[in-house]
């Protein structure tokens, strides 16, 4: 889901386990190991647009990631608040945090490099992302010692601060989960991407009221009843909403086979999912026997349980038919589940849309219809390829959320 969803679950998860002994470091260091995960974005910045793409929600999204990850995350942050481990005797403070940054980078290219999926550049990638957390360390640690006035929060021990680092990330690829674009949780012993499609990545009824009770439980005082419950009532909430996300997934799915059975559609597979900002207004996206495809949309506020009329979208799989065994196409195959259509666009270069999010308006042939796509040019040797995230400048976003928003009221 979005960084700020995830950084508040991490901070109230971190609330929940410590809040009592450190108070709001508790919050903060929450947060921060809530959003730890999606530091794998900066693999943008350090490798080809396919291994970014497949290096994204991978191990840091892993359970074995969870698992190893807290264990030096919270022997630095015991560290960094006056707690002493002695690994190598009695060294020099430079030395001691030598260790922790060294062992996570470490950790990070283990498990990167026996990731199933060819990742370029892996050195480069974890590099890039141990520099931002020991940047981050060292922007806390420097906030500490220069401070106006000593802080009144505590340390905690090193498995006290394993426990909040764990269940912090742990939470993270959990929550990824339920959304469409799924997360790699079985990482480096698996390419299988877990997702349930129960919830957006971005949802505002499952973010704001969250976001609120935290905010409230932050002012109130550490230990105390109220903070507590403020916090607990946020993770309630949220569960329950995520837990009526569940029930919608399945409530459509079944208005789904059924319209598929009404429509005589020789199906091989479906997928539903819901659209962005909301769990009332679903999208639904049928492969036949081949390269055909359909999509189409219900509310669950339509007075017929039916979607509307199905759009069929030509997959044009024998534009690219020669390319198959590339790397690329591997990549985006798998990445896409096989919800995978191409549109010429002229002069060698082919647009490759993922399927699996339909369109954005009505017309399947207009290339500016599709949400996530790439551009792949066959002139060049060997090919290159580069995302088109979104709809182009000549997409009118007022006129498309409005179109959304009158149909996920329903007809």
């Amino acid at each position: 889901m979005d960084s700020l969803t995830q950084i508040v679950l991490g901070a109230a998860v971190g609330e929940a386990v410590l809040g009592r002994k450190v108070g709001n470091r508790a919050m903060l260091w929450g947060g921060i190991a809530g959003t730890i995960p999606d530091l794998d974005v900066f693999a943008n910045l350090a490798t080809d647009p396919m291994s970014s793409l497949a290096y994204h929600r991978a191990f840091t999204h892993s359970l074995p990631f969870a698992l190893l990850a807290p264990i030096i995350l919270a022997a630095a942050t015991h560290r960094l608040y006056g707690g002493r481990i002695q690994l190598f005797g009695k060294a020099p403070p430079w030395l001691e945090w030598s260790q922790y940054f060294l062992n996570f980078l470490i950790l990070l290219f283990l498990g990167s490099y026996f990731m199933p999926i060819e990742v370029l550049n892996i050195p480069l990638i974890t590099a890039t992302i141990t520099v931002v957390v020991t940047a981050l360390y060292i922007f806390y640690g420097l906030r500490e010692r220069f401070r106006s006035k000593p802080s009144t929060n505590g340390n905690a021990s090193v498995k006290e601060w394993y426990l909040l680092f764990f269940a912090a990330i742990a939470t993270h690829p959990l929550l990824d989960c339920f959304t469409a674009y799924g997360t790699q949780f079985l990482q480096p012993f698996s390419d299988h991407r877990i997702a349930w499609n129960t919830i957006s990545v971005a949802d505002p009824l499952y973010t704001l009221p969250f976001l609120l009770l935290l905010i409230l439980a932050g002012r109130r005082i550490k230990g105390s009843r109220i903070r507590k419950r403020l916090n607990l009532a946020g993770l309630v909430i949220s569960s329950a909403y995520l837990l009526l996300t569940i029930v919608n997934y399945f409530n459509v799915d079944a208005v789904m086979k059924s319209t598929i059975q009404k429509e005589n559609i020789q199906a091989s597979r479906h997928l539903i999912s819901p659209t962005i900002l909301n769990n009332i207004l679903w999208s639904g996206t049928v492969q036949g026997q081949a390269d055909d495809y359909y999509f189409s949309r219900y509310s669950i506020l339509d007075n017929e349980r039916h979607f509307e009329t199905f759009k069929p979208i030509a997959g044009n799989h024998e534009i690219l038919a020669n390319y198959q065994e590339t790397r690329e196409l591997k990549i985006l195959n798998w990445f896409t589940k096989g919800y995978i259509g191409y549109l010429p666009r002229g002069e060698g270069k082919v647009q490759v849309n993922d399927l699996r999010y339909g369109l954005i308006g009505e017309d399947p042939l207009d290339p500016n219809q599709y949400i996530f796509h790439w551009i792949i040019d066959t002139t060049t040797t060997p090919m290159s390829i580069y995302q088109e995230a979104g709809p182009s400048e000549d997409v009118d976003m007022g006129d498309m959320f409005g179109g959304l928003w009158e149909r996920m009221k329903g007809r």
